[in-house]
């Protein structure tokens, strides 16, 4: 019984029940409805997808707070400096600049600034004229001063925060008006995040979104976009996103790949590189693109000193020689913004050459292959090797080395380039993330073999994995869980990241395979 006015009670339809079809419709033409297995059987299908949807969207969430966060932050700093300008100058508008005053009878009328220094025109021009000395007028001067020592004091307050946003890539005031540093130097613009200027040769859909989509999001899937026929077994790649060029390297040199046109496959490079004269015995084993896409750094077996190419050049040639005395390198590394290259060696040391002048700056001796890759983290450079055991030197100190013994042979080093982590990828399939004070440790995904690469995105979102399971991994950063796979065709001994997280480049065998990241 219900009282009047009140809706009656619904009455839920069992699960074996049949919903009577709507008027005006049969019921062959109404739909079924599920009974409890056909439910359960569609849930048991989609839970084993639900844990990693739900994983990159609780991590595309975090990242995003925490730019918000970020942003508060620099928004609040730049309306304190703003608000301290505004002040000097409200201070120095509520200061009289100059003295105003009435011409005498007889002269010109109107109203004229008299200046510092200035004398009257009329009065010079007569017999008997004297000098006039206008004391107000040095009254002014000093306070025109005490003016500008104020705004000069405000000024400097807000420099250095305008001087560090500019080094940073961050926005800042130019002659053009609000702008922000590129790698091809300053793009004036009102975009917050503007896309960099591509060269006339790529095809601008590939830059639309790449600032947006990289900063804030993994990747969807990897296309492969070229295959790259090099012809000798590839040791070594690198992928330059503003230059359109990809890079491998084998032992008997590295060539140089256009990736303009719609081409499917390539065999025939644009460049070949040479280590050039060289000791009997003599090959290329790494390369290195530097982080500002300007260097390609070379280094091998038995060469007399590692190559740097100037990309920036008219012309492809070679700007400086490191000299290494011969020995094997087997990791590289840069660091642009100090002008300081390094290298590994299989006897255990680590290089340091000012780029500037060629010399060498210091040696980090080690034992042997305690270096087969390198990291440079400001001040520090960390190695891992066959020896098992994670090394840390630091430029600012002499001494031996710190260390941090694992359970197995450390393949490949990576930093995070936004979050201050380091990537380890092991032999026994194995990666952790570890930070550089040894505060945290964790393991952040397993495969089922050794991995030989890894590289981050420029952003610092995700991470490439590759090895011998011939496998390119995605994973996701800080989590590390698994995103997708791609599988190959043997195992991968190599792979690089574009600056703008668009391009991923690996290789396996006697090829390279150049994808393009989907968001």
């Amino acid at each position: 019984m219900t009282s009047p006015g009140s809706p009656s009670p619904r009455r839920t339809p069992s699960s074996l029940e049949r919903t009577p079809p709507p008027p005006g419709t049969s019921a062959s033409e109404a739909l079924p409805v599920l009974d409890g297995r056909v439910t359960l059987q569609d849930l048991r299908e989609r839970a084993p997808r639900l844990p990693l949807e739900v994983t990159a969207q609780l991590e595309n969430v975090s990242y995003l707070f925490h730019k918000v966060r970020q942003d508060i932050r620099e928004h609040q700093e730049q309306l304190e400096h703003f608000s301290q300008l505004l002040e000097a100058c409200s201070q120095a508008l509520d200061t009289p600049t100059q003295e105003v005053g009435r011409r005498a009878p007889g002269e010109r009328g109107g109203w004229e600034s008299k200046e510092p220094g200035s004398r009257d025109l009329g009065t010079n021009m007569g017999a008997g004229a004297s000098t006039q000395t206008p004391q107000p007028a040095k009254a002014t001067s000093a306070r025109e001063g005490s003016r500008d020592d104020r705004v000069s004091a405000s000024l400097a307050r807000v420099r250095p925060a305008a001087k560090l946003q500019a080094e940073s890539g961050a926005w800042f005031w130019g002659a053009g008006g609000l702008g922000k540093t590129t790698p091809f130097g300053v793009d004036s613009g009102s975009a917050r995040h503007p896309a960099p200027p591509p060269p006339s040769s790529w095809d601008p859909e590939d830059f639309e979104d790449a600032a947006a989509h990289g900063r804030l999001a993994v990747p969807h899937k990897l296309d492969k976009a070229r295959t790259l026929r090099h012809g000798e077994l590839v040791l070594a790649a690198a992928v330059s996103s503003f230059t359109r060029h990809a890079f491998t390297c084998s032992r008997g040199g590295v060539k140089v790949w256009s990736l303009t046109g719609q081409v499917a496959e390539a065999q025939l490079p644009e460049s070949h590189l040479f280590p050039g004269a060289q000791t009997p015995g003599a090959y290329l084993r790494a390369c290195l693109l530097t982080a500002d896409n300007r260097t390609l750094l070379v280094g091998g077996h038995k060469l007399a000193s590692v190559s740097v190419w100037d990309l920036a050049a008219p012309a492809l040639r070679p700007s400086a020689q490191l000299p290494c005395a011969g020995g094997t390198c087997q990791a590289l590394a840069a660091n642009p913004a100090e002008n300081l290259a390094f290298a590994s060696f299989t006897d255990g040391m680590v290089r340091t050459w000012d780029l500037r002048s060629g010399s060498v700056v210091r040696d980090l001796p080690g034992p042997p292959n305690c270096a087969k890759s390198i990291v440079v983290r400001d001040q520090q450079v960390w190695a891992g090797g066959l020896d098992a055991c994670l090394r840390c030197w630091d430029l600012r100190a002499a001494g031996p080395p710190l260390q941090y013994p694992l359970e197995s042979q450390i393949m490949s080093l990576a930093h995070c380039p936004q979050e201050d982590w380091l990537l380890l990828g092991l032999a026994n399939g194995q990666q952790w993330l570890r930070r550089p004070d040894g505060s945290q440790a964790r393991m952040a995904g397993h495969k089922d073999s050794a991995i030989l690469a890894l590289r981050f995105s420029a952003f610092g979102r995700w991470w490439v994995s590759v090895g011998t399971d011939d496998l390119v991994s995605i994973y996701t950063m800080p989590l590390g869980a698994k995103v997708f796979q791609v599988p190959e065709a043997t195992a991968i001994l190599c792979c690089d990241v574009s600056s703008d997280s668009r391009l991923v480049v690996t290789g396996a065998g006697d090829c390279a395979s150049v994808y393009q990241v989907t968001y």
